[in-house]
């Protein structure tokens, strides 16, 4: 008789007033929300650019790992230091225990070293980012000009 109760205690649980019920008695929790941020394919992300200015792709999935569908806000950004050398942003619906997978192209002006890209949620507040290795010479030390002798050199 026990193990016929304890089964019809488990058969009700498994439905959704059952689990409020238990909630509600403290018995169980819900489960926790929460949305992961991720580079689609980590080891494929950019590593350089081939010219002064030049788009980076960055791919990049958003789990929405919730009961509702959520509004996300996204945005990338180029740093060199403190100056900001592109940007790109945007947003997205994401239905509840759901993917959505985006691939961006973020123009950039990569004058030298490199860029540290910055992918970034608004709510939640998360964060990832990638180093872009600028060309080398795409400064330049200046502008080119012919020195006396018809040679050119940097000013």
């Amino acid at each position: 008789m026990l193990v016929i109760l304890v089964l019809l205690c488990a058969g009700v649980a498994q439905t959704s007033p059952g689990h409020s019920a238990l909630v509600g008695l403290g018995l169980t929790s819900t489960p926790p929300s929460y949305t992961e941020l991720s580079f689609t394919n980590a080891a494929s992300l950019q590593e350089s650019v081939a010219s002064l200015q030049a788009p980076v792709t960055v791919s990049f999935g958003i789990h929405n790992v919730s009961g509702s569908q959520q509004d996300y806000r996204w945005s990338i950004v180029a740093l060199r230091g403190r100056t900001n050398e592109g940007s790109l942003s945007g947003g997205v619906s994401v239905a509840s225990q759901a993917r959505a997978a985006l691939t961006e192209n973020v123009q950039v002006t990569c004058p030298s070293g490199r860029l540290e890209m910055i992918l970034r949620l608004a709510s939640p507040a998360e964060s990832l980012n990638f180093w872009v290795t600028c060309p080398t010479g795409a400064a330049g030390a200046g502008p080119s000009v012919l020195k006396p002798g018809g040679k050119k050199g940097a000013t």
